[in-house]
């Protein structure tokens, strides 16, 4: 059994073999969220496929992998813009091919051919109202939040349809939400009134007063992962 102290798991030294074998891909593993659990699973004997959008993202990931030891052969990289979908396609087939399956997916980084519809519903109304508004008033909202929000809702309506088609199949589908500290939340939001805001979780409506860190929500997500979730 391994023994590992690194920084993504600080309440043991050992690992139960909890993903022993277990095909497990994750995109957006370059760091944060996606670099923790990719640690994680590959710690408890997962064969772990990284990916992220370019070949400096995948070496960043890789250097901070730290030395777990049998990890050599169980830990694969490639590049993959998820928004172009022939990348998803090779990388994804190319994994099957590798191992003949995959059992674990964490998409931590959203394309279909929905284009259309998106780009009628989503981005033709953004332009509508961004136009309209600047017209009618002199005050409107930070569409670089609106659209940050916008793509969250619609991430949760996409999770949902999936969760029931795949869940006849015996798949489970699931999403977190959790809000974690990343580099985006550091740069200022552009309020209706002009002003910068900068998201702290001082002013977060919850108990702890606190932004998460990435180290936090990994073990939900390798709980969904899991076979116990």
């Amino acid at each position: 059994m391994p023994s590992w102290t690194g920084t993504s798991d600080t309440n043991a030294t050992e690992h139960p073999r909890t993903f022993k074998e277990k095909v497990v891909t994750v995109a957006g593993a370059s760091r944060g969220v996606g670099l923790a659990t990719a640690k994680y699973v590959l710690a408890r004997g997962a064969f772990v496929l990284i990916s992220s959008s370019s070949a400096a993202n995948i070496a960043k990931a890789r250097a901070e992998i730290p030395e777990i030891p049998n990890c050599e052969d169980r830990v694969l990289n490639f590049i993959c813009d998820i928004t172009k979908l022939e990348q998803v396609e090779a990388w994804i087939w190319e994994t099957v091919k590798r191992f003949g399956r995959i059992d674990c997916c964490a998409n931590l980084s959203a394309l279909e051919h929905w284009r259309d519809v998106v780009d009628v519903n989503m981005t033709g109304m953004f332009h509508l109202l961004r136009e309209q508004l600047k017209v009618v008033s002199d005050k409107y909202a930070s569409f670089g939040q609106g659209a940050y929000i916008a793509s969250k809702h619609g991430l949760m309506g996409l999770i949902k349809v999936a969760a029931f088609g795949a869940a006849s199949k015996g798949i489970r589908v699931n999403a977190i939400n959790p809000g974690i500290r990343t580099e985006m939340l550091a740069k200022p939001f552009i309020q209706p009134d002009g002003s910068k805001f900068i998201s702290s979780g001082e002013m977060l409506p919850q108990l702890f007063r606190r932004l998460a860190e990435p180290e936090e929500i990994i073990s939900a997500i390798c709980y969904f992962l899991s076979d116990d979730g």
